[in-house]
């Protein structure tokens, strides 16, 4: 007889045979891979992303008692530069913000992360937060876990879902990627899953260009604690 490990095993090789092996990216978008360079400091590394450079500091802990809680906290502190556009500052981390994710059409949980932008091209009322969530169906929750976000930037309000884009189809409790969407219009995407991440961002010349950079480096850059318990 078959061990309950063994069914459990068998269980989701089955499930994982269903999923697809590579998603495709949004339509019409440029493929652009993140890569180091020199920042101010070694504490405070630069980065590039295409047309986009800039620095970050990142922060997290994570602390767990297997089979009884598991946590963590982050937080980003990030300038980022581009033709016309900045330096915007990015401050990120857990706590309150303006934004409401009314849209979001399942249950939140306790994972949440919120981010507050200023400098040219930013706009006044530039915000950023996300969410974990519940639902979304077994072969979704078995990928990979499932958040939602929203950057309000530049006048745009542009959306973020957990979905595979390109990479292998299993995260190992982490999240993999993200497409976004502005106006129910899939606009753009991040692949967290590459060997450097990605980001598929509008041709240039497109309004959303910046802000899905933008969104793409908080996503990129955010030390996601994996599945909440």
């Amino acid at each position: 007889m078959k061990t309950v490990a063994a069914i459990a095993l068998s269980l989701a090789v089955a499930l994982v045979a269903t999923m697809p092996a590579q998603a495709a990216a949004p339509a019409g978008t440029e493929k652009v891979k993140l890569s180091g360079k020199k920042g101010p400091s070694l504490f405070r590394p630069g980065f590039q992303l295409g047309e986009y450079d800039g620095n970050a500091t990142v922060k997290s802990s994570k602390s767990s008692v297997t089979g009884i809680f598991e946590g963590g906290k982050a937080s980003v502190e990030m300038t980022v530069n581009g033709p016309g556009l900045g330096p915007v500052e990015v401050a990120c981390g857990g706590g309150q913000s303006r934004l409401g994710l009314g849209w979001i059409t399942f249950d939140r949980d306790k994972l949440q992360f919120f981010c507050t932008l200023s400098g040219p091209g930013a706009g006044s009322d530039s915000t950023f937060a996300l969410a974990s969530a519940k639902g979304g169906g077994l072969l979704k929750n078995l990928q990979q876990p499932q958040r939602a976000a929203e950057l309000r930037f530049g006048g745009l309000s542009i959306r973020a879902r957990t979905e595979q884009v390109g990479g292998m189809p299993i995260g190992g409790g982490a999240t993999i990627g993200y497409v976004f969407s502005r106006d129910g219009v899939d606009v753009g995407g991040v692949d967290l899953a590459a060997m450097q991440p990605t980001a598929y961002l509008p041709p240039k010349g497109s309004k959303d260009r910046d802000a899905v950079a933008v969104l793409s480096l908080i996503l990129i850059f955010f030390k996601d604690p994996g599945r909440q318990r």
